[in-house]
Order: C-alpha cells, then structure tokens, then sequence
C-alpha cells in the first residue's frame, strides 16, 4: 500500500551538471512512484485513437537550491511528520552499487550527508512550508 498526495516537489542543487541534475530527478521520480498510489493518471487516447501511457497526475515542480538550502529542506523535511521525503546525495550518485552506497552512507551522520536533491511529497501546504520560496530550474 502507497502514499497519496497533492503535491510533491524536486529539489535539486542548482551547481550540478546538467546531466548530473537529470539522472537525480529520475531516480527521485522514480522511487516517489514506487511508494505513491495514484500518482500516475489513467492511459489517455488522442485523435487517432492510439493510447498514451499515463503521465504524473500531480503537480510536480522541479526546484533548485544551493547546497546549504538544500541542507535546510532536509534537515526541515526529516523533523516534519506530515510529508513523505525521498533524499538523494553525491555519495549515492557516486557509488558503483548499492551496497557501497549502503556501506558509504552509514558512516556519514543526517546532517552532514552531501544532499544533491530531495523529493517532498505531501499536502501542498506541507510541501510548501518546506521547500519555502525557492526558485523552479530552469
């Protein structure tokens, strides 16, 4: 059983390259989806009949922040009870498997992992007190 919910935006260190930023909006994306019921809408037809799969039904903003706001939306989304947070950091872009990047990430404590992007998904205002004014990436 998922999680469902109104809102979820995608955090991402605006310093990262291009390619960087992309591969940590997908593999945020799809671990959200993983754990998100209905987070993705029913098949659409178009004009000829031919059927799309179906896309993300909810707003889903992409964000940018530098590395020390990034560390505050961590840092504020762990301690709040009302959102579901996917956190994704250089150490898990950098590892060559995941058991490395289990090894890796058991010896860094929370609030001094090198965060990259993180999802936060929840009410909009839940999602919204979180990631605060920060700008869309453009």
């Amino acid at each position: 059983m998922g999680y469902q919910f109104e809102k979820c935006a995608i955090v991402v260190d605006k310093d990262l390259p291009a390619g960087l930023a992309m591969n940590t909006v997908a593999a945020l994306a799809l671990s959200v989806g993983k754990f998100t019921d209905g987070i993705v809408g029913d098949d659409v037809k178009d004009a000829d009949g031919r059927l799309h799969t179906g896309i993300t039904s909810i707003p889903l903003p992409v964000l940018k922040a530098d590395a020390e706001e990034l560390r505050g939306v961590a840092l504020r989304a762990v301690g709040a009870s009302d959102v579901f947070v996917v956190d994704f950091t250089s150490v898990a872009q950098s590892s060559r498997s995941y058991e490395e990047y289990t090894r890796r990430t058991a010896e860094i404590p929370t609030g001094e992992l090198p965060y990259i992007g993180m999802a936060v998904c929840g009410s909009r205002k839940a999602v919204d007190k979180i990631t605060g004014s920060l700008p869309l990436y453009r």
